[in-house]
């Protein structure tokens, strides 16, 4: 862009002023204080998601569960949308920034601001598309048809999505801790897993309660009485809680946990301090779930569109050419079972008649798009080695042995940075197949998130505690 044109943040900037916002508190609260908002917005942010939306007559599972759990929806509630009007928002603007497209300087605090802003207004126009979207096209179906509920519909949901916006502002400006992104994502997914955890109902048509623990302690019971069909019923359960899925949640986290402590460190010197020695931390998982997230996504609209396919041309499963692509019958409870021998099969997250060559190409599929992604993103995020040489070069450090040139520096990293770009999106590729394939509890996906964003509230808890006894701390690193 030339140095004389007007910035696009600058044109949108008389709309931003109107974008909801919460001010800061007037002095840093104190733990306690911060714990008790971000309490608060937890209890907010479940009620929203158990009170259902009015004027609903009924919904359609347009998603599949573990894509709802890591966007924090509810279906037919006031979070149906969840955060990802704010994510799907975040991940725009973020590409636009990091490519240049948008010229903002983050910076400078006032460009912040701005930024935070234009997060907020996309955010709504979203969440106002997306809901427009699911009542037009009959996946949110009013009492009566006509403007009157369907509208209503819609504004339920805008309004809802201010809510998030608004609580996930508060939390960010120090009322709370951490995230409210995810912070919802987190409340999300615990939820799911306590729920396939401990739920004692009974599903219709069904003899053994859906959790696993209570399925566990009824087996057992009918186990005593010589009836060992119910403890080998739950031993492994396509799409259902099982102990398969118990021992693999426990088993994974624990692997997750252990890989996302393990980190490559990188010899720095500070310059301003006559050379000073210390080493910069590179996670072994430095790209994070992000790419997996964007895998998970685009194996799920593929496979909705092979469904389309399947539902349009060929519900009768009468055409050997579209067999090939989307072939498929509908079993007694009204689920979609794929055929093996058709595309969709391996499109269909976890399908109910589960095979070998499914398990395989599930796993190789996950891995392979997330290694991509994981390139993608980090040339896209300011996650590159380029980037990261320009971050040493602006913080007065360098590399010792090495010109304080970000080429020369750029082309040291590289040797780490590619390496680990490739290796976090194949472990957290064949991790989350893993974690599909064995039942875990919130998917695969879901427990890497869990993992991951529990250990920052525990870093984030222990930096304020060290805070709260050295106050003058904060002033040392630029936090004040």
């Amino acid at each position: 862009m030339p140095d004389g044109g007007r910035r696009f943040i600058d044109a949108v900037e008389p709309i931003l002023r109107y974008m909801p916002t919460v001010p800061k508190p007037r002095e840093a609260l104190g733990m306690g204080s911060r714990l008790l908002w971000t309490f608060l917005a937890i209890t907010v942010y479940l009620l929203m998601s158990i009170t259902p939306l009015y004027g609903l007559f009924k919904t359609s599972f347009f998603a599949s569960p573990a894509i709802a759990a890591i966007l924090g929806i509810s279906f037919g509630t006031l979070a149906q949308l969840g955060i990802t009007p704010i994510v799907v928002a975040g991940i725009i603007l973020e590409i636009l920034v990091f490519s240049d497209m948008i010229n903002i300087d983050m910076e400078d605090p006032e460009d912040q601001a701005k930024f935070n802003a234009l997060l907020k207004l996309l955010s709504l126009a979203l969440s106002l598309l997306e809901a427009i979207a699911l009542v037009v096209s009959g996946q949110l179906v009013p009492f009566s048809p006509g403007f009157l509920y369907g509208s209503l519909i819609v504004l339920q949901l805008f309004l809802a999505t201010v809510i998030i916006v608004l609580m996930d502002d508060m939390i960010s400006k120090g009322w709370g801790l951490g995230s409210g992104i995810s912070l919802f994502i987190l409340v999300t997914i615990i939820r799911q897993m306590f729920a396939e955890a401990f739920t004692p109902f009974i599903p219709t048509g069904a003899t053994m309660p859906l959790g696993v623990i209570p399925a566990l302690a009824t087996a057992i019971y009918y186990a005593l009485g010589g009836k060992l069909s119910y403890l080998v019923s739950i031993l492994y359960q396509t799409n259902l809680p099982s102990l398969t899925g118990l021992i693999a949640t426990i088993a994974l986290a624990l692997i997750v946990l252990y890989l996302e402590l393990m980190e490559v460190s990188i010899p720095v010197a500070l310059v301003q301090y006559r050379g000073y020695r210390f080493s910069v931390p590179l996670k072994l998982m430095y790209v994070s779930v992000l790419p997996i997230i964007f895998t998970a996504y685009t194996v799920y609209l593929i496979g909705e569109g092979l469904t389309l396919v399947w539902s349009a041309y060929n519900r009768a499963n009468a055409s050997p050419l579209l067999n090939l692509i989307a072939c498929a019958h509908v079993g007694p409870t009204g689920q979609l079972i794929p055929c093996p021998n058709s595309l969709l099969y391996y499109f269909t997250v976890v399908p109910p008649n589960i095979n070998a060559a499914y398990i395989a190409v599930h796993i190789v599929m996950y891995a392979v798009l997330s290694m991509v992604f994981a390139m993608v993103w980090v040339s896209l995020a300011g996650l590159s080695a380029e980037d990261q040489a320009r971050y040493i070069i602006q913080g007065g450090m360098q590399i010792p042995g090495f010109r304080a040139s970000p080429k020369v520096i750029a082309r040291f990293l590289d040797r780490y940075i590619r390496i680990l770009t490739i290796v976090s999106g194949l472990i957290v590729g064949i991790i989350a197949a893993l974690g599909d394939i064995a039942g875990v509890f919130g998917g695969g996906i879901g427990l890497i998130l869990v993992v991951e964003i529990i250990i920052q509230y525990y870093s984030l808890a222990l930096q304020e505690q060290l805070f709260e006894i050295y106050p003058g701390l904060k002033r040392l690193i630029g936090k004040e």
